[in-house]
């Protein structure tokens, strides 16, 4: 799959002979992209992967300088058939042996001793705007793959192919299936020696620059499924099968979950068990690699090591929780911005592995060292999921709604005869932001330092402290309050001022949501933002000598993407203002944006409205 661009680069002018003009600057050009399938009876194969592609513009190089491709050695082998340069002078450049390079893997060097992988990486020399690079692969499957053998094809978003097809060639009695979605017609025929071929074609995509927050590609762009997999159920029970043994409870697992649990039973004792796991077992991101086999280390291995996969996540917490008589299941499950289910059953569906209680029907993510018992975030909410059983079963985890999101600020301000404000502020949250907080303070430099720079984001600036419990402890709600003094935070002019209301360190700043506006006020693609439900409150004690002349208007908007709603209200002297966000639901399609952009734009809007204080001329 290609590569996504993480950075941004100055764009360079497209090469008018060779780029066509349109709204999007293209970057480069995928001449032709086939991947070739020759698969066995016994589902071992051969791949021929064959790449050309045009870059324009140096942004394009930087997309497109290097190809990887990564496998696994103790089962597969790869080699570089062809690698070149075709200059725009019409000269060919063959990329020399000392820019191919065969190293360990990312996910190798993240988790050494758990994954095996090696990337080679191809570097192409020369590249210069109109410059062709190709590159031909060769990888052989030399051990049937545990997964069965499966294929997968998606357009590129950011660069339009001329050509880009699968080719499958595979024995007509093995059992394949394949699905497409929004491509060119597939042609599946079987001919004389009793080989099957299957084409698939990329129906043409126009290139687009990318947009913020949108869901994974995954979900708008043409597709193309190929398994030997009959169904999802028979990748949870093939997952299964590959995890026996893994959970067995050993005497040192069973010592470990009564020293955890003591005398807690049922649910209380899994949360107990589920936050030693969180946070004593140190995650490594390595994420489900369908060609890896998906094979968890054994529980002790694991307690041993202090570390691990998902995979290990789960079997290390599958085993302390039967030594407790607690059922627990492995569920697969995809962790991302990846809403709309594959056309297929495959095991491309899922890049994470969690866990399941039947008896009470949790799902839990022992990954997050920050993540409650009761949290499920929002990017594995309404996920369609494989759970590992004997016979393997298909499940929904449930959808994300605004109060499983809430979060609520209520703040204290005091505005002194200088303009000073001296505020206090607590913060109550629910599991899913809890999390993000705990995280925020684990790995900050001090709290002092978080406080400052969240601050620095306002307009009146300033410094404090906030004061927390144990961002590690998972048992309790996270307690969190905080000071802060901002000098110079109301500036009066003459006799009048005009004060924002302060809510001092705010880690949901209304300001925030500007990353979900387009400029265009449309979208081409889903956005994914999160339900959420945010209520921001404040008090605000105005200073000696001077009365609240004017107040900002009441806002009540009730929208088919939510709701938001102010109030501001005097109490004596002082002003209280309540604000609420309602945001229903994680994605919004295209043609919803406009509602939700609305709705966006109220909270932003109102963070900057005023408060009128008017002093007595003796206090000038």
């Amino acid at each position: 799959m290609r590569r996504r661009l993480l950075f941004a680069v100055l764009l360079a002018p497209l090469l008018a002979a060779a780029a066509p003009s349109s709204a999007t600057t293209l970057h480069a050009r995928a001449d032709k992209e086939v991947e070739r399938y020759e698969v066995n009876p016994d589902l071992t194969y051969v791949e021929t992967s064959e790449s050309d592609t045009t870059v324009f513009t140096q942004r394009g190089i930087e997309m497109y300088g290097r190809r990887a491709r990564t496998f696994y050695p103790d089962k597969q082998s790869l080699e570089v058939l062809e690698a070149w340069v075709d200059q725009p002078d019409g000269s060919r450049l063959v990329v020399p042996e000392s820019s191919r390079f065969t190293r360990p893997s990312a996910a190798s060097q993240s988790a050494p001793g758990f994954v095996g992988s090696l990337t080679t990486t191809i570097v192409f020399p020369q590249l210069r705007e109109g410059s062709r690079t190709h590159v031909k692969f060769r990888l052989i499957q030399k051990t049937p793959p545990l997964n069965g053998f499966n294929a997968f094809n998606m357009a590129s978003y950011e660069t339009e192919a001329v050509e880009d097809r699968v080719e499958i060639a595979i024995p007509a009695d093995v059992r394949l299936q394949w699905r497409s979605r929004d491509m060119l017609p597939v042609t599946d025929t079987t001919d004389d020696d009793g080989i099957r071929h299957i084409v698939a074609r990329m129906k043409p995509v126009t290139a687009q620059d990318p947009e913020r927050n949108r869901v994974s590609e995954t979900d708008f762009l043409p597709v193309f499924v190929a398994t030997t997999q009959p169904s999802m159920e028979a990748i949870g029970a093939q997952y299964y099968r590959q995890s026996e043994g893994k959970t067995d409870v050993t005497p040192e697992i069973a010592a470990l979950a009564q020293k955890i649990a003591g005398d807690r039973t049922g649910i209380d004792a899994a949360r107990a068990i589920y936050d030693w796991v969180a946070g004593n077992i140190r995650y490594v991101a390595v994420y489900l690699d369908v060609n890896d086999g998906w094979i968890p280390h054994s529980a002790t291995e694991v307690l041993r090591n202090g570390y691990g996969d998902c995979k290990d996540h789960v079997a290390i917490m599958q085993a302390l929780l039967a030594a407790r008589g607690i059922a627990a299941q492995a569920v697969l499950i995809e962790w991302g911005e990846r809403f709309r289910d594959l056309p297929l059953a495959t095991p491309y569906q899922f890049n994470h592995a969690i866990v399941y209680l039947p008896e009470y029907d949790r799902y839990l993510n022992p990954t997050n060292p920050y993540a409650r018992f009761d949290t499920l975030d929002a990017a594995l909410a309404g996920k369609i999921v494989a759970i590992a059983t004997p016979t393997g079963r298909v499940a929904r985890t449930p959808d994300s709604r605004p109060g499983n999101h809430l979060y609520a600020l209520d703040a204290h301000v005091s505005v002194s005869a200088d303009g000073t404000i001296d505020g206090t502020s607590t913060i109550a949250a629910s599991p899913n932001v809890d999390s993000t907080i705990r995280g925020a303070v684990a790995s900050a430099n001090s709290t002092h330092d978080l406080v400052e720079r969240i601050l620095a984001t306002t307009a009146e600036g300033g410094e404090g402290d906030l004061q927390t419990s144990n961002p590690r402890d998972l048992s309790t709600p996270l307690a969190v309050s905080a000071t802060w003094q901002s000098p110079h935070g109301v500036v009066f002019q003459g006799t009048e001022a005009y004060m924002q209301v302060s809510l001092g360190p705010d880690i949901e700043r209304a300001a925030s949501l500007r990353r979900y506006l387009s400029p265009s006020g449309s979208r081409r693609t889903p956005l994914f933002i999160g339900a959420r439900d945010i209520t921001w409150s404040s008090t605000i004690a105005v200073p000696s000598g001077a009365t609240v002349a004017r107040l900002p208007t009441n806002i009540d908007l009730r929208t088919d993407a939510g709701s938001y709603t102010a109030t501001y209200e005097r109490s004596g002297p002082d002003v209280r203002v309540t604000r609420h966000l309602i945001v229903d639901r994680n994605v919004y399609e295209a043609d919803a944006y406009p509602e939700l952009q609305r709705l966006l734009f109220a909270p932003i809007d109102d963070a900057r409205a005023v408060i009128v204080l008017a002093r007595n001329e003796a206090q000038r």
